[in-house]
């Protein structure tokens, strides 16, 4: 594995009224690693494996990144399978890894809903045994197959990580800056995406991630598969760590390798304060008048689940994940 060490991202500002804004106080730092993996399409085990090894062999971090889909790439035919028999057994695993490491652990893979349907599934798996948090992929990508075997998602979550506030999201979302806005205005300070982009389109994503993170000055942490999947479709990574002014802070490449970088919250504070972005949006201008003062996509749209610190979004339950909720 190759470890490439991003660069940490610091300043200083103060909050501002009407918008939710980093807290003042002690420095808050978050370590985080993108694990940019090969993806052996339709083998949970030798995933598992593999990124369970890497994990281990990593330097220390907060938080580490694996891909979007990446137990099972887009092997559509085991979908229901890994989900019904492997997933649960997986997200125990990625638990005990995540209290052996002492960090948050995400990535996404295909799970069951409350109602039994087939979805792509973030899960972010705390190092403290407490339930995972997950985000159902609300964005399906027709070409990659999503649309004939997944359902959508319904919610935008906003969760705590790490003394921080995350907005989680999966690849193809990334196309949607309304999903990304509305989660600044509910308090996100980083983007968390995993994701399964094909090289053709790799400079979009790249593009798009940097835009995402300029417009809400927020951080973007961006995991991407590597490697060519078994229909031919190539992904040349790209992984990267967008700071809250659109600069690189670590970028891994085109190999399969760890990249890592430092945030620092007071990087969104200084440039909050010299260029209050999010106070300057207008009514009638940047959203619909009538439409409420956080300027949300339409009334009565979906809403982040936004929780407090000390409670998870979307608990886990004991059961299979066909019961979850």
């Amino acid at each position: 594995m190759v470890a490439r060490n991003g660069t940490t991202v610091a300043g200083d500002a103060a909050a501002r009224s009407g918008v939710v804004t980093p807290e003042r106080g002690e420095p808050r730092r978050l370590r985080v690693a993108l694990v940019q993996l090969t993806v052996h399409d339709g083998e949970p085990a030798t995933n598992l494996e593999r990124a369970t090894a890497v994990i281990r062999a990593a330097a220390p971090a907060d938080l580490y990144v694996l891909p979007e889909l990446w137990t099972t790439g887009y092997a559509h035919d085991v979908w229901a399978r890994v989900a019904d028999r492997e997933t649960p057994a997986i997200v125990e695993s990625l638990a005990a890894l995540a209290a052996e490491r002492g960090a948050y652990i995400a990535g996404s893979m295909v799970s069951r809903d409350e109602r039994g349907a087939l979805v792509n599934r973030l899960w972010l798996v705390p190092p403290t045994g407490a339930a995972p948090v997950h985000y159902d992929k609300g964005h399906l990508f027709a070409p990659m197959g999503e649309a004939r075997h997944l359902s959508p998602g319904s919610r935008r979550v906003v969760t705590p990580l790490g003394g921080w506030r995350a907005g989680l999201s999966i690849c193809f979302d990334l196309r949607f800056p309304e999903m990304y806005r509305a989660d600044a205005l509910d308090g996100a300070e980083l983007f968390l995406v995993v994701s399964a982009w094909p090289a053709a389109r790799a400079e979009a994503q790249r593009v798009l991630a940097r835009a995402r993170a300029i417009e809400n000055q927020a951080f973007v942490v961006l995991c991407n598969r590597v490697g060519t999947a078994a229909d031919g479709t190539r992904f040349d990574g790209g992984s990267i760590v967008v700071a809250p002014d659109g600069s690189i802070a670590a970028d891994a490449g085109d190999i399969e390798g760890v990249a890592r970088a430092t945030l620092d919250a007071a990087a969104i504070r200084a440039l909050r304060r010299q260029m209050p972005l999010l106070e300057l949006r207008r009514e009638g201008l940047d959203w619909d008048a009538g439409h409420g003062p956080r300027g949300l996509a339409s009334p009565g749209g979906p809403a982040a689940a936004r929780l407090p610190d000390d409670q998870p979004a979307h608990p886990a339950p004991e059961g299979p994940v066909a019961a979850s909720t």
